[in-house]
C-alpha cells in the first residue's frame, strides 16, 4: 500500500475514534420546553417536551416525577417534592435534607453547595453524588422555603451523562416557581 493510502486510512480511523468519543459526550438538546403547572400545590415547572410526566401518590411529598424514559435503567428525571416544615428556616430546611441523605443514601458524597435566587426566592443548590446498584448518579437538589413549606427541586442522572443534561436541568430549575 503506498504512503498516501495509509495516511488517508489514519487519517480516517483519527476521525472516526474522535467523532464516537466526542459525539457520545454531546449536550443534549432538547426541541422545545414546556411547562408542567400543579394549581392543586401551586407550583409550574418547564421541562422537555418528549419526556414523561407521572403524579405519584407515593410518598405523599413527591408531587411530580418528569423522566426522559419510563423504562430501562439509568433514569433521568426532574422532580418536584413539597414538605411541611413549621419552624424551619431555608438554612435549617436545607440542613435536615443533606442530613436525611447521608443517613440514608449509599456512598452519599456531598460536591458542592451554593445560594441562588429562583423565582425571587433565595435557594440553596446541593451537588452531589450516590450509587444505586451498580450505578453512580449525580443529583442536584435545589431547596426552597417559602413561609412553613419546603421544596425541593431535583434532577438526577447517571454520573457519566449528567454534564450533557446541563441545558435541561439549568432551565427546569430556572423556570421553578410558586404560583401567586
Amino acid at each position: 500500500m503506498s504512503k498516501k493510502i495509509t495516511l488517508i486510512i489514519i487519517i480516517l480511523a483519527a476521525i472516526t475514534t474522535l467523532s464516537i468519543i466526542f459525539g457520545s459526550c454531546r449536550t443534549l438538546e432538547p426541541s422545545k420546553f414546556v411547562t408542567y403547572t400543579d394549581k392543586e400545590n401551586g407550583f409550574s415547572i418547564d421541562h422537555p417536551d418528549n419526556w414523561k410526566v407521572e403524579t405519584p401518590s407515593n410518598p405523599p411529598e413527591l408531587k411530580v416525577a418528569i423522566y426522559e424514559k419510563k423504562v430501562g435503567l439509568n433514569p433521568v428525571s426532574i422532580m418536584v417534592g413539597k414538605y411541611e416544615a413549621p419552624g424551619y428556616s431555608l438554612e435549617s430546611f436545607t440542613e435536615l435534607r443533606k442530613d436525611f441523605l447521608s443517613d440514608n443514601s449509599k456512598d452519599y458524597t456531598s460536591i458542592s453547595t451554593d445560594k441562588l435566587t429562583i423565582d425571587d426566592m433565595q435557594a440553596i443548590k446541593h451537588i452531589y453524588t450516590e450509587t444505586v446498584g451498580p450505578t453512580t448518579y449525580k443529583i442536584v437538589e435545589v431547596c426552597l422555603f417559602d413561609d412553613k413549606t419546603g421544596w425541593i427541586v431535583r434532577f438526577n442522572s447517571p454520573e457519566k451523562s449528567f454534564d450533557s443534561y446541563k441545558t435541561i436541568y439549568d432551565t427546569a430549575f430556572n423556570s421553578f416557581s410558586l404560583l401567586k
